[in-house]
């Protein structure tokens, strides 16, 4: 991803903030500024306004994000400005007018191209900028992650002033959940965990304007999203095959990259199923069978060895263990078998999967 060069311009006092990231960037408008883009406006490839926010994704896949955008001051009703800054011309983005909308809702923007020869335009015009160089706010830049100033005084004097804000600024640590929403037990997922989701859904909170990227064992991004203003986000993985997954979240914030940690889970999606054989062979108990123990038995499916299996007569449970060919059996005792009377009784088997899922035969 390409490295830009952001200078963010306050349009009432002039003070300039000189930025620079490589990737996805998130940048905070405390007053209406002109943002200046040190690149071309062509390596856009949309604008999206979010709320108050201006979101531009470039071709290189990274997105700038810019807080407060669309902010008016109070007094003079003056906005931020968008200038791309090729290093031969300026050029000015306008955008349609489009209804705000709420804080999570996407709009697309309708841009226009206007090549200007200054920002001096879009500055204050009283006595406070009279004299600033415009040359400077225009294209100058201020090495070493530093904070540039340029203030005009009283009889035409100005000057400028270097901040240092080479200091870490903290920023907000990313957590995650991940939730399965599919099959009978559905809800957040722990680590370890056996799931029926192959498309489960994480979700946690980050640094706004953040970009989270999901990746899995082998550090290969598989999805990722950006933390929202309110420093939320969630996202789906797409299709996951079944096994053993291990994924980890990493939040990116221009340079910066901070772990959220990581989760291991097993995704099985086959179906599992019960299957009960015949009883006495041909499920009906002669007056022999009637007075004696009674087997009852039956093959599963995608069920762990181990797995408990309920069988159901009468009133009465019986349990038993699917072994490691996956079949299960029960004897239901002579006494149980004597108490049926004649008529139709119904067997019911059930029995949890390894994702929760509860599997019923009759």
């Amino acid at each position: 991803m390409k490295t830009f060069d952001i200078d963010v311009i306050a349009r009432k006092t002039a003070e300039k903030s000189v930025l620079q990231a490589q990737g996805n960037m998130a940048l905070t408008l405390t007053a209406p500024s002109v943002v200046e883009i040190h690149g071309q406006a062509q390596d856009v490839v949309k604008y999206i306004r979010q709320g108050k926010d201006l979101l531009i994704y470039m071709k290189d896949g990274s997105v700038i994000r810019c807080n407060g955008y669309f902010v008016e001051d109070a007094q003079s009703h003056a906005h931020s400005e968008l200038v791309f800054n090729d290093n031969n011309q300026l050029t000015h983005i306008s955008f349609d007018d489009v209804a705000e909308g709420t804080d999570l809702s996407a709009t697309p923007l309708v841009a226009h191209s206007t090549p200007i020869d200054s920002v001096e335009p879009f500055m204050a015009q009283e006595g406070v900028l009279s004299d600033l160089p415009w040359g400077w706010i225009a294209g100058a830049a201020v090495g070493g992650g530093a904070l540039g100033a340029l203030l005009s005084s009283g009889g035409g004097h100005s000057k400028t002033k270097v901040i240092d804000n080479t200091q870490p600024v903290e920023k907000a640590t990313p957590t995650f959940t991940v939730t399965d929403n599919q099959g009978d037990k559905q809800g957040l997922v722990a680590t370890q965990s056996t799931i029926d989701d192959n498309t489960p859904t994480f979700s946690g909170t980050g640094e706004p304007g953040a970009t989270i990227q999901i990746k899995d064992g082998e550090g290969n991004t598989i999805a990722s999203t950006m933390v929202d203003s309110k420093g939320t986000w969630t996202v789906n993985l797409p299709t996951q095959t079944d096994g053993a997954h291990s994924w980890s979240v990493t939040q990116i914030d221009g340079s910066a990259s901070t772990s959220a940690g990581s989760i291991d889970v097993t995704i099985v999606t086959a179906k599992a199923q019960l299957v009960v054989n015949t009883i006495a062979g041909d499920n009906q108990l002669n007056a022999d069978e009637h007075q004696a123990d009674v087997t009852i038995s039956g093959l599963s499916q995608q069920l762990a060895e181990g797995t408990p299996v309920t069988v159901s007569i009468n009133g009465k449970n019986y349990t038993a263990s699917v072994d490691s060919s996956g079949q299960w059996s029960v004897v239901m005792p002579a006494e149980d078998a004597k108490a049926l009377a004649d008529g139709s009784w119904t067997v019911t088997v059930t029995a949890t999967d390894s994702t929760g899922n509860h599997i019923t035969q009759t």
